[in-house]
């Protein structure tokens, strides 16, 4: 009678157990997220835009047109006049952002050294490459600058001048037809200390 009373216990306990009153176990919970309300999630992308890095970005149209051979302003190594008239370009530069320009060249293929205005590391070094005279909007000349370059911000005019080349040197020589082709490079420095450079193809028409 013992033993059949401890087998009913048994039993009982098996059958509880099965029903799940013993095995009892806490609620296993997951990662879920509230899906944000459209306002939520405009307010969170101007945030994540306003903390992301801007980029600046820069235009590359550079209007470049041929004035003709129109007045004395140059020689060809150096900013004093030779009673001969000069080539003249003028140059609309696209600046986003504060800059520093530093170099502008003009080269032709037809000789060895390029035209150039610029900044260079020793005053006392000869310019390499014969002089080009810039000229600002007012047509003031522009001087080479010290290392912080010419400032610009903006769209900025600037009127290009060279001289013709008659045996410059022994061996030199340019004159300013109509077909020629040359390649303007203007190097600067932005307000970020980044180096960079407008390239553009010069080619000169017939002037009207």
């Amino acid at each position: 009678m013992k033993f059949a009373k401890i087998l009913m216990s048994i039993i009982l306990v098996l059958t509880l157990s099965g029903c799940g009153i013993f095995n009892s176990q806490s609620p296993v919970t997951t990662n879920s997220q509230t899906p944000l309300s459209e306002s939520q999630a405009s307010d969170s992308l101007e945030q994540q835009e306003q903390t992301a890095p801007i980029t600046p970005t820069e235009s590359t149209d550079v209007s470049v047109s041929w004035i003709g051979v129109d007045q004395d302003v140059l020689g060809p190594n150096d900013l004093t006049l030779d009673e001969k008239p000069d080539g003249h370009f003028h140059v609309t530069l696209p600046f986003n952002q504060p800059s520093a320009v530093k170099s502008i060249w003009i080269r032709y293929s037809e000789f060895g050294k390029s035209l150039k205005w610029g900044w260079i590391y020793n005053q006392n070094l000869p310019l390499n490459g014969y002089a080009m005279a810039v000229l600002d909007n007012s047509g003031k000349a522009v001087l080479p600058q010290s290392d912080n370059g010419y400032r610009v911000d903006g769209l900025t005019d600037f009127d290009l001048y060279l001289s013709e080349l008659e045996n410059q040197n022994g061996r030199d020589t340019l004159k300013f037809e109509e077909g020629q082709t040359f390649n303007l490079e203007i190097d600067y420095v932005t307000q970020n200390n980044v180096e960079r450079q407008f390239n553009s193809l010069v080619k000169i028409t017939a002037t009207k």
